[in-house]
């Protein structure tokens, strides 16, 4: 196993080049691999790869396997590549971060998806509320996990974020229990770090906030109410600022008791 170096090229030259050894993206695959096997390429990745990027025989592309391992990859022609070998993972405590979000208008889901992928969401609901006003139509889940797989390979993540169909508060709370964590906006209540499990699950509201039947519904399931401090902050805002802080706030906490067990 070597070292990662996380050099990646965002686009080719349109001319004509020689195969590159730095990896020019990352790409993801279901399966477990291992170092000398030669796999076929997922599709939507091939077409990005080859016609996006202009992958040629030779280069060489990072590759995240269904268990999470990185390996280098060398491109064969066509849609294969050849596994080089695996990297060692970049330093981090792993943590679970399930991201509950009631679904903003206009296109401001796609903000969320992204953001919340690059800074740690490990899944995200899409959640239907009473004071909601968007019901996302069919097809939406589909372009909304594409977009959280590009977040994934732009960020070096070593996951895609599952992107669940849409779902009832209700019956998000009913399985979430006691490890959710209900932000709201209100005097006195104590910040998300104080409150936060692991894993954790975030429930983030529509712009009109939590209707009074919402918050004693979250609150008789056990939820925890936490606050992101004394601004009121857009829903698309507040999602990805909470995933941001209780990743910071878990990882800090699993070096502490491994420092000091």
């Amino acid at each position: 196993m070597v070292e990662a170096h996380f050099s990646t090229v965002s686009g080719a030259s349109s001319g004509r080049r020689t195969a590159t050894r730095t990896p020019i993206t990352r790409i993801f695959v279901d399966s477990a691999v291992e170092p000398g096997e030669t796999l076929d390429l997922p599709p939507e990745e091939a077409d990005h790869v080859l016609k996006v990027l202009r992958g040629r025989a030779g280069d060489h592309v990072e590759l995240v396997d269904g268990e999470e391992r990185l390996f280098v990859a060398e491109l064969c022609g066509g849609r294969e590549a050849s596994v080089v070998e695996e990297l060692a993972e970049p330093g981090g405590a792993a943590v679970e971060i399930y991201l509950y979000q009631a679904v903003p208008k206009g296109g401001r889901m796609d903000l969320v998806v992204e953001k919340a992928t690059e800074v740690g969401a490990t899944r995200i609901v899409p959640l239907l509320t009473e004071r909601g006003v968007v019901n996302p139509r069919e097809g939406k889940v589909g372009r909304w996990q594409r977009v959280a797989g590009a977040a994934a390979r732009q960020s070096l993540r070593l996951g895609v974020p599952e992107v669940a169909e849409p779902t009832r508060f209700e019956d998000a709370v009913e399985k979430v229990g006691e490890t959710g964590v209900l932000l709201h906006h209100a005097p006195d209540l104590p910040p998300v770090e104080a409150v936060i499990p692991s894993p954790a699950s975030l429930f983030v509201g529509p712009e009109g906030g939590w209707s009074e039947g919402e918050l004693r519904f979250a609150e008789e399931a056990g939820l925890a109410l936490g606050g992101l401090g004394p601004y009121r902050l857009r829903s698309e805002t507040a999602g990805i600022v909470a995933v941001a802080r209780t990743l910071a706030a878990l990882e800090s906490r699993i070096k502490y008791q491994r420092r000091w067990p």
